[in-house]
């Protein structure tokens, strides 16, 4: 889908968001630019290869689309909220492509203006679980990883026990840490 040069936005650092730019990375996207309201996720998803970090406001389309010279051929929404989801194609750039992976409620409707998706040539896409056709990804996913291209274990912030789940999802609410582990 994303080649080597393509630009990227990626809207929420959490972990899907961090392996959308794990995965853009190891294409050779450029540039990468990483969409959040907190800090300390932009932080990380420096770490996992996003060139730019934008923290999330009134003026984020025009500043991506400084960035990119008039917006990005590829955005990404990796939270699942209405909002982020129809201000996709505001950060794109002719005849760019808006992926939709996180996943909003079930009884949400999405609008987009359908006039300005056809003069703009912008395509919307789905993808649940990265589209993956597990018996041709999964080896391939394994050996990037035992490569150490696909720094997987870097997704994990915490690991806990059954009895912090709770914590652990709080957290996730705040909009803090990547990925807790339970270890039993």
């Amino acid at each position: 889908m994303v080649a080597a040069g393509q630009s990227a936005v990626v809207v929420g650092t959490g972990g899907v968001g961090l392996s959308i730019i794990m995965g853009l990375n190891l294409v050779g996207a450029t540039p990468i630019i990483a969409v959040d309201l907190s800090e300390e996720k932009l932080a990380i998803a420096k770490r996992f290869g996003a060139t730019h970090t934008v923290t999330a406001g009134p003026t984020t389309e025009q500043t991506i689309r400084e960035i990119t010279g008039g917006g990005a051929d590829y955005a990404f929404e990796a939270i699942g909220r209405k909002e982020t989801i129809e201000s996709l194609p505001g950060l794109l750039v002719r005849g760019g492509t808006a992926v939709l992976v996180g996943l909003p409620p079930a009884d949400e409707t999405i609008n987009f203006d359908g006039l300005a998706l056809a003069e703009g040539g912008i395509r919307i896409v789905g993808s649940n679980y990265g589209s993956t056709v597990p018996g041709r990804d999964f080896p391939r996913l394994a050996e990037l990883y035992l490569a150490g291209k696909l720094p997987v274990d870097e997704l994990i912030s915490d690991r806990i026990s059954l009895d912090d789940v709770n914590e652990a999802f709080d957290a996730m609410r705040r909009g803090e840490r990547a990925r807790s582990v339970i270890v039993f």
